[in-house]
């Protein structure tokens, strides 16, 4: 079965009493909350828990999914960092996050593999992030998660197919997935059908969002150039549960100030779009222009 939810970037990261009234006025209950959010300590921060914590006890909230930070805090966050010290302190940090916001978990935590290494430097970073899973997953078996390794863009660790692959067959398949970012393919969108077959097995959620066809642009779907109607017949295909996380935060970042709703109402009708685009996306190409 497939499940929608809305990640934390499409209405400003932090939750605020705006973002709350809206939350209560959308259709989604499903979310992906930024944990990056919550590294600092500050009135904002323990606004955004309180508000998060009420709207959950409001059965209008549900982290379905969690991402992890990648940056912020002047810290490194980095899970493949080559110091071995670093990366015991990144992957502390990440335990220490989690447990302080246990109450706020959901069934999948997303991470990133590294920032962006040379790419000479792969081979080494692929255990360091390894070695890094494998330290969180007593936490994940005992708060009940799956992690889930996203798919990167340029010089990132997991920015292939092959990449992801060497990190997750370590791991067995119900502690360790993917996280399938359809953005972060970048110039290869073309293969995006071919990559969801070949990763499927170990696919648990995607990141969803369209494409300029230059720079990852986090679109809304239909808004560039991603052939929907291909994708959602090979997501579709998948034999398991699936999570698909609508990442759309850039397009609408300016409205969000304003209203935060307009994002949420968009990012509904992007849903819509996504579940019906096989029969929709032929009758919008094959429109012609009145009076042209």
């Amino acid at each position: 079965m497939i499940s929608y939810a809305l990640a934390a970037c499409a209405f400003g990261t932090v939750v605020t009493e705006s973002v709350a009234s809206a939350v209560r006025k959308s259709k989604f209950r499903n979310f992906e909350p930024y944990f990056g959010a919550c590294i600092t300590d500050d009135e904002q921060t323990r606004l955004s828990c309180k508000l998060t914590k009420q709207l959950m006890q409001e059965g209008v909230f549900r982290p379905a999914s969690v991402h992890l930070p990648f940056q912020g805090g002047g810290l490194c966050w980095d899970p493949s960092a080559l110091d071995e010290a670093v990366r015991k302190e990144v992957s502390a940090r990440f335990i220490k996050l989690i447990r302080d916001h246990a109450d706020l978990m959901g069934p999948m935590v997303t991470i990133h593999a590294s920032n962006e290494p040379p790419l000479e430097e792969h081979p080494q970073r692929i255990g360091q992030v390894c070695k890094t899973i494998e330290e969180l997953l007593p936490t994940a078996r005992e708060l009940g998660f799956i992690i889930n390794v996203e798919f990167l863009p340029r010089t990132c660790v997991g920015n292939c197919a092959e990449e992801l692959e060497q990190i997750v067959s370590r791991f067995d398949s119900d502690q360790v997935g993917i996280c399938m970012d359809v953005n972060h393919v970048m110039t290869r969108y073309r293969e995006l059908p071919a990559m969801i077959d070949r990763l499927a097995p170990r696919i648990r959620s995607f990141h969803i969002s369209d494409y300029d066809g230059i720079d990852e642009t986090h679109w809304l779907p239909g808004q560039g150039v991603i052939d929907w109607p291909e994708v959602m017949r090979h997501i579709r295909a998948i034999g398991h549960d699936l999570l698909l996380i609508l990442e759309t935060g850039w397009q609408v970042k300016h409205k969000v100030r304003q209203d935060p709703l307009f994002s949420f109402r968009q990012n509904e009708k992007a849903c819509w779009y996504l579940e019906n685009c096989e029969r929709i996306q032929p009758e919008m190409d094959s429109f012609l222009l009145p009076g042209n």
